[in-house]
This record gives structure tokens, sequence and C-alpha cells, in this order.
């Protein structure tokens, strides 16, 4: 790598780009060019550049030639555009040729170049570029972030990182519409936190939300990559489960229950032991083809459970929790 103290960018941290040139004397000449403003990394051929772009997640810009043994330039080009991280396929790529065969410059715009020099390449217009490149690919950096992170905040709860009320109706009415599409199962367990305003009156909100969090942690632990698991209220928690009949729910209600009881949360030298009760549905034993309708189901049997003495599940609408 080839660095200097010279930094005649603006941005806080100098572009770091990956080389890919086969000439030992065309990467010098190009090295010493941008020796000044740049820190740079080599590859001799695509196969080589290709494994350095994975491997190394500091790579910022992409600087090739077109004719190389192996993988040449338009190759490299169309993998890496081809790539599905983000990361590699949004980089900026230059290519070089000492060619004039409008062709090769035709081909690289197609697959999607960011660039195009000709050999000998001039050091003012090649510095001016890569600056160019580099903070815009910075720029587009910076709004997908700021775009995740405004999609995190719309349908994550903040405190557990679940999802939210709004994402859980929506996935909700997704698979309903699956189930009764495809005659599959679907069922919904809907939980909450027994007494606990007692924890909160007794150690502080603090130690309540210290609580949900370990709910929340408990419930991913328990349940598969499919299901999904949401924050619907303030100590209110929904699990959706594509595939599952009611039997199954059941025996994973009743697991989330007993693992429940049997966890501990630590909080200022406090050791607080919680339970929970929860209502159970499936689509397959209802006669209601709306979402909505098997929350309320849930729901009520939520506080069927409640009323028949908590730290219990219920999967009846006479508030049995028999589910043989």
């Amino acid at each position: 790598m080839i660095t200097t103290d010279i930094d005649d960018f603006s941005q806080p941290k100098r572009p770091y780009i990956l080389i890919v040139e086969d000439s030992p004397t065309t990467l010098a000449v190009i090295s010493s060019h941008l020796a000044d403003h740049v820190d740079i990394i080599s590859a001799s051929n695509g196969e080589q550049a290709w494994e350095l772009i994975q491997q190394d997640h500091d790579i910022k810009l992409v600087l090739t030639d077109i004719v190389m043994p192996g993988m040449n330039g338009h190759q490299l080009l169309v993998k890496i555009r081809k790539s599905g991280d983000p990361r590699i396929a949004n980089l900026p790529v230059f290519m070089m040729t000492t060619g004039v065969d409008i062709t090769d410059k035709h081909l690289a715009f197609l697959n999607g170049v960011s660039d195009f020099l000709t050999k000998p390449v001039d050091p003012v217009e090649l510095q001016a570029r890569i600056n160019v490149h580099h903070n815009l690919a910075r720029t587009i950096l910076e709004l997908e972030e700021s775009r995740n992170t405004l999609k995190l905040l719309a349908t994550t709860d903040p405190l557990t990182k679940l999802y939210n009320r709004r994402v859980f109706f929506e996935e909700g009415e997704k698979a309903i519409f699956t189930t009764l599409r495809y005659k599959t199962d679907l069922s919904l367990i809907l939980l909450d936190i027994d007494y606990f305003k007692k924890v909160n009156d007794s150690y502080g909100h603090h130690a309540g939300d210290i609580v949900l969090v370990k709910v929340s942690q408990l419930l991913s632990s328990l349940v598969r990559h499919v299901d999904i698991v949401a924050r619907v209220g303030g100590e209110e928690f929904c699990l959706l489960l594509p595939g599952t009949n009611r039997l199954g729910a059941a025996v994973l209600a009743e697991r989330i229950r007993k693992t429940i009881e049997a966890a501990t949360t630590s909080v200022d030298e406090h050791i607080i032991k919680i339970s929970i009760s929860a209502g159970l549905v499936t689509a397959s034993s209802e006669n209601c083809d709306k979402f909505e309708d098997l929350v309320k189901i849930a729901d009520k049997r939520l506080y069927l459970a409640k009323d028949s003495g908590r730290n219990r599940i219920c999967v009846s609408n006479d508030g049995k929790s028999d589910y043989s």
C-alpha cells in the first residue's frame, strides 16, 4: 500500500482504491500519479481483484484495465455489478484501455462502469474523477444508511428491537391471505406479562424495561426464523406462526410459559421473577377469514387465561388450556 501525509481531498478519510493492472510499469506510473492523494492496493488480474474486493471492506473504488490474462476488466465489472452484496455492487469502477475501439467503451457503460479512461492517463484528470466519484459514492452510502435507519425506526420497537404493531398486522394480513389461498396452517399467540405494573411500582420503570427486553430475547430464542415476534403493547407480545397447527402452537406456548417462569432477571441486586398468560388461535379451527378477527379471538383467550389464574395458556373460548 502506498500512503503519504498529504491529503488534497476534503473528506476526513483518504480514498482507498484497488488498481487492477497486469503491467508493472503501468501500475507504477498510475500509483505515482495518485500516491499523494489516495491509499492504494493492487491486483495483477481479475481473479485476484475479485478476491480482494470480497475480503477487503475498505476498498472504495476500483480502477481496472480491460485487457488482462484470465478474467478481463469487462468480466470483473459484471461480477461486481451482479454481486448480492450492496457494498460491492455499488462500488465505483473505472476502466482503462490503450485501444481506440469504441466497442469497449460502449460495452463498459452497458455493464455499469462509472467512468472510462484512455491510456496514457492524465494525472490531473484521473485525480479529479476519483475525487468526484468517491464523494458521490460516499453520499449514496450515507443516504442508504439514513434510509435503513428510518426503515428500522418505522418497523421496530425501539426498546426490545422486535417488530412493532404495524408490521405485525401487515405481516398478519399477508399470512392469512396465504393460509386461505393455499389451505395451510396459521397460528397466533398473544401473551402478556402477569402483574407487570407491580414490577414498575416495586422496582421502577428501568427495571420494567429490563424485564421487557429479557422477555423479548427469550421469545426470539424459542421461535423459528419464519415466525414473527412483535411487541404490540406495553407488556403485550404477539407471535405469528405460519405453517403451525393448533397442537404445535400450544406446545410452543407452553414451552414459552415454562421458560419465562423459570427465568430470573437481576436488577440493582434485586432478583425479579415473572410469568406470562397467553391466548392462542389457529385459523383452520375458526370460522373467520380476517386477520383482525383472529387477533380478537386470541385477545379474548388471553384475558380468559388471566381470569383463570394467570401463568397459563388458553386455547379455547371456554378458558381451557387443554389442546388435545
